[in-house]
């Protein structure tokens, strides 16, 4: 009796010691008894979907970084093998190591972007979490900004308050995030549009909006630009220097300052972004606020004689 008992037990430890990384795919049969055995099964067969998601996202990031630095060495070796194969000018040298540099430059950006995403992963990304103006962040982002868009011939204009706007987070990081949308903004607007930098406070939020009259991003787009190495605008990415990667990395910036964003856009009308992050002040009226929830739980000192 007991071994039939417990041979459904038997058939699920069979099944999930069978499962391994080249048959991710592969699930426990789950008997459809209604007790504990089912809920077991169906419990084993969601985390062994989630390690099947993980596992294929990993096997796809290391694919697709693969490919984004085998174009760059590709271009780094055929320039070097080309100048040392045949006699050069002084002018033919030149270009030659003017390739290599470019491309060696793109590469490091690229290592540094994947090492940015392969700590954030392993969770041994550093934050540091002071108190941060925003207006001090935003308003030299801001002038960074325009200094790339004078070169696109745009117009660029920030509307920032004069007093402090104060979030906890790590301002390096902070200033990242605000300009690789500010970056990405003159980036696909054509020369003669527009970019325009916002900050405000909405409530308990610090408000940053980057707005831009650019070439805007299809819909069935929307969905999966903060994927890594997804790219919108696949023929103009390399042209630009863009490896698919800075929405990413913007993600997990946002997430790690507790933050929310929001990006809407119309192909042909630009594309607006949204972040909102809270506010130092409501963090520590909320704090205070819990303290005296606590403290009015506790007993009354003379109820305690």
């Amino acid at each position: 009796m007991s071994r039939r008992a417990l041979r459904p037990v038997g058939l699920i430890t069979e099944s999930a010691r069978s499962i391994g990384a080249s048959n991710l795919s592969k699930r426990v049969e789950a008997p459809g008894t209604g007790d504990e055995l089912q809920r077991l099964s169906e419990t084993l067969n969601e985390m062994i979907g989630r390690l099947e998601a993980s596992f294929k996202g990993m096997t796809q990031f290391t694919a697709d970084a693969s490919h984004e630095l085998r174009t760059p060495v590709t271009l780094i070796r055929t320039a070097a093998e080309l100048s040392l194969r045949q006699p050069q000018t002084e002018c033919g040298y030149r270009e030659a190591l003017q390739l290599i540099l470019e491309e060696s430059e793109r590469t490091t950006s690229l290592i540094e972007r994947l090492m940015i995403l392969a700590r954030n992963d392993s969770g041994s990304e550093v934050f540091l979490c002071d108190p941060v103006d925003l207006s001090s962040v935003v308003g030299a982002v801001v002038r960074q900004g325009k200094t790339l868009a004078q070169a696109k011939a745009l117009t660029m204009s920030s509307d920032l308050p004069e007093s402090p706007v104060e979030v906890m987070g790590d301002a390096a990081k902070l200033h990242q995030l605000f300009l690789t949308f500010v970056d990405n903004a003159v980036k696909y607007t054509p020369a003669g549009g527009t970019v325009k930098v916002r900050l405000g406070v909405h409530e308990r939020w610090a408000r940053v909006m980057v707005q831009d009259s650019g070439i805007g991003i299809p819909r069935e787009d929307l969905p999966n630009i903060f994927d890594r190495f997804y790219r919108a605008d696949k023929a103009r990415t390399r042209e630009q220097g863009g490896t698919g990667l800075g929405l990413a990395i913007a993600k997990t910036l946002v997430e790690a300052h507790n933050g929310q964003l929001v990006i809407s856009s119309t192909p042909g009308n630009g594309t607006q972004v949204t972040l909102n992050l809270p506010l130092e002040t409501h963090r520590i009226t909320s704090l205070g606020d819990r303290i005296g929830e606590l403290a009015a739980h506790l007993p009354h000192p003379a109820s305690r004689q």
